[in-house]
């Protein structure tokens, strides 16, 4: 297949080496503030209608144009369209045009021009992976949360338990939690304890957030089943003040400080800064197990602080280097739906230090890279011992185990975890046309659990096994680059080394557990092709050979209620793309986007939570899935002021296991059943109007009214025509007003969720808290640029 691709690769590049004759109009577009090039710039032959782009380095190219007198016209989002005549003789022309950035309200953003970080996004999102890009200035100043933002795009759910602090997974196209890979600037972020999770990241922090649908870049470096998210974390080049204070039913409060310092004649940076979440979570709901049983949640209490402090040096050798060091402080109390759970809890402690270093313009400008290494210290607790089981009515009888409210006895554990985890990037571009980039990464980890308690209840040692666990991830990525870019071609291998060494253990075990060493050593590759046929068309598609490696709860369990399972092999999947986009702005600066993707998967060796032949569960490699899917995405700047957009996904996933795991003969009886839990149709909308200047000079104004729709959908297989394991259809409402005065320095924001109080069920049929009032407050204090770096 490598071989195949490239061969498709070289063939593209002798086809681009010849050229037609006649007449040719070559030209350049810059910045006129910074002479730097602009990529993408649409250029118009008025006279001809012939459209074609820039290129990365600002160039562009019309062939076979007759002799004669033309009109070019240059428009690019952020800039002064430019008219420029020019006459064409036998000899062609060369001709050097300079663009004035301007400021414009789209999509309630502000933009000047392209920021550096604007033009990364714009890099990503014209790159051959099917992705969405969520801009950290939409929702910079939401009360929202992360997870609340990332479900309202396309192809996204995010499969929540409960209010704030309770199990979320996020699903893209239908495979969700461990199988998509969460990376923050491109670091996996994947605490075993999810002590630390996307959702803890504050809003105000983020660049933007780049979602991979169906095939993911080899320079992520992690593994997955084809999706991924990738936050993008803001760097603020200035000194700066930030501070948010957030408010909302049922006890919730969210707290952040920033503070940065520059010091631009010494080249360096420090910052700190601190957050905190807390919420008692004590809606009502509806059992959804005993029908007109209401329960007030008293037991769902959630509180986390994570603080964290950064210097960063510019005049070293490295362009940057960064040291940094967080700590997450996690207590979570446990609610029960099924049962009234009264006791159990769970503490969380987490430490991390990084080092990070990258350098850019080594070998004529041609080859970069960057480095990062992380140390990191989780120590997570598990309380479970209370000597009681309580009913709905809060009558307390002896627990049917002698003690611990779930599982089959107590648990008091300790599971503390160490890790090393480096990342090393490479790019090199070896000429206009091709570039090569390896990434690596590499993690070690010790996983020592104890719990003497649930030990001497058993009578012998359960849980006091350690483990360890070694794995690296090496991608190589050739990318090239014809037809003046207006084809983009990306061929990918990756390679996948993993060892673990642990002990299975399960409670019917009488003699000492064996000792298990496990390796994993797989490839998998990816290529993908995006080809624009004018300035506002192009399409993409993709394929991957996608390999997940177990996770640590996966094969050591959890210490207390989930089995180790050493021997678990990795999840695959080949993952096929293709998807067409629009984007055009017109003269009037009213701008349409329109993306349409379909999809299909084909998932091998599942890994699912199951029953082990008795009272404990476990891991193993249980299903393969084929999943099918279509989704399309619309948006549109109807006037300066008002903006609105909608997208919609249909997936279906289906169980294509034709006998039941570990047999041969065995017919399984979910063949071709859909796979539960998983919504097959769902979509959201969005009206949004935004004006600066309504209220006061320098006062911005957004009202934003958000709508979203899921169809009925089954939380278990339904067999039988006397199953009816569903989750009814829901249709949900938001309202948003933001009004920020002084260029934004300060920001008050108000929201109200689910306006009609919708009874909301989502995974496995767990009940959402219904309609929230949420107020936030910010100031922004930022200081006079530097010099730079």
């Amino acid at each position: 297949m490598t071989k195949r691709l490239l061969f498709v690769l070289l063939c593209c590049v002798v086809s681009h080496c010849a050229f037609a004759q006649g007449n040719v109009i070559r030209g350049r577009v810059l910045d006129q503030q910074r002479f730097t090039p602009l990529g993408q710039v649409t250029v118009h032959i008025r006279e001809s209608g012939v459209s074609t782009q820039t290129g990365a380095n600002g160039v562009f190219e019309f062939k076979k144009i007759n002799t004669g007198t033309y009109t070019l016209q240059f428009s690019f989002v952020g800039y002064r369209p430019v008219e420029r005549t020019v006459r064409v003789d036998k000899t062609g022309l060369s001709v050097e045009v300079a663009m004035e950035a301007v400021s414009t309200e789209l999509s309630g953003v502000t933009v000047t021009g392209l920021s550096e970080e604007q033009a990364a996004a714009r890099k990503v999102r014209n790159n051959v992976m099917p992705v969405t890009i969520l801009s950290g200035r939409q929702i910079e100043n939401r009360a929202s949360n992360l997870n609340e933002l990332l479900a309202r795009q396309t192809g996204v759910q995010i499969r929540r338990t409960g209010g704030l602090g309770s199990e979320a997974r996020i699903s893209v196209r239908g495979l969700e939690g461990r199988r998509v890979q969460i990376f923050i600037d491109g670091n996996p972020l994947n605490t075993p304890d999810g002590s630390l999770g996307i959702n803890d990241l504050p809003l105000q922090i983020i660049e933007r957030i780049e979602i991979y649908k169906g095939t993911i870049p080899a320079w992520l470096g992690g593994d997955g089943l084809g999706s991924a998210v990738n936050v993008v974390i803001k760097h603020r080049d200035v000194s700066y003040i930030d501070a948010t204070a957030s408010y909302q039913s049922y006890n919730t409060l969210n707290t952040g400080l920033i503070l940065k310092k520059t010091f631009d004649k010494a080249g360096i940076e420090a910052g700190a800064g601190i957050f905190t979440n807390s919420s008692d979570n004590d809606y009502t709901m509806e059992s959804p197990f005993q029908p007109g049983l209401k329960i007030r949640r008293d037991h769902d209490r959630f509180r986390s602080i994570l603080a964290g402090a950064s210097i960063r040096f510019h005049k070293l050798w490295f362009d940057e280097v960064e040291l940094e060091g967080a700590y997450v402080d996690v207590d979570k109390e446990l609610q029960g739906v099924q049962r009234n759970i009264r006791h159990i809890e769970s503490h969380g402690k987490t430490g991390v230090a990084i080092l990070s270093a990258k350098k850019k313009g080594l070998l004529d400008n041609r080859l970069s890279f960057k480095y990062n290494a992380a140390l990191a210290n989780i120590n997570v607790r598990f309380v479970d011992t209370s000597s009681y089981s309580y009913d709905w009515e809060g009558i307390r009888s002896p627990s049917i185990y002698g003690k611990g409210e779930m599982g089959i006895g107590p648990n008091l554990t300790t599971t503390v975890q160490k890790e090393f985890r480096q990342l090393a990037n490479v790019n090199f571009e070896l000429n206009e046309v091709f570039t090569l980039n390896l990434n690596n990464t590499l993690r070690k980890g010790d996983f020592e659990p104890e719990d003497d308690v649930a030990n001497a209840f058993a009578g012998k040692n359960l849980f006091n096994h350690p483990g360890k666990l070694f794995n690296t991830i090496t991608g190589l990525t050739l990318e090239s680059r014809l037809l003046q870019e207006r084809l983009l071609l990306s061929a990918a291998v990756k390679h996948y080394y993993s060892e673990v060494q642990g002990y299975n253990t399960n409670i019917y075990l009488h003699a000492p557990p064996d000792r298990v060493r496990n390796i994993t050593n797989t490839a998998g590759y990816n290529a993908g092709m995006r080809y624009s046929f004018t300035p506002e068309w192009m399409v993409k598609a993709s394929y991957e050979r996608a390999v997940r490696l177990p996770l640590n709860a996966e094969l050591f369990g959890d210490g207390a209620l989930i089995t180790p399972a050493i021997s678990l092999q990795p999840e695959r999947a080949n993952n096929y793309t293709a998807g067409v986009i629009f984007d055009k702005t017109n003269g009037a600066g009213n701008r349409l986007q329109l993306d349409a993707n379909a999809f299909y998967m084909r998932v091998n060796d599942m890994i699912q939570l199951a029953g082990t032949g008795g009272l404990t569960t476990g891991y193993v490699n249980y299903a393969n899935v084929d999943i099918l899917g279509v989704d399309a995405e619309a948006k549109l700047d109807v006037t300066k002021h008002v903006y609105v957009s909608a997208n919609v996904t249909w997936q279906r996933l289906r169980d294509i296991s034709q006998y039941l795991p570990g047999t041969d003969k065995v017919d399984n009886p979910t063949y071709l059943l859909q796979i539960p839990n998983v919504p097959e149709l769902f979509g959201n909308w969005n009206v949004e109007f935004h004006k600066t200047g309504l209220l006061a000079r320098g006062a911005k104004t957004r009202l934003i009214y958000e709508g979203s729709f899921t169809n009925e959908y089954s939380y278990g297989f339904n067999i039988s025509r006397y199953d009816q394991f569903f989750i009814p259809a829901y249709v949900a409402h938001n309202l948003v007003i933001e009004q920020s005065f002084h260029d934004e320095r300060y920001t008050i924001t108000g929201e109200v969720h689910n306006i009609t109080n919708e009874n909301i069920l989502n995974n496995w049929n767990m009940p959402l808290p219904g309609r929230t009032f949420r107020i936030k407050l910010r100031y922004l204090l930022i200081g006079k640029a530097g010099h730079g770096h």
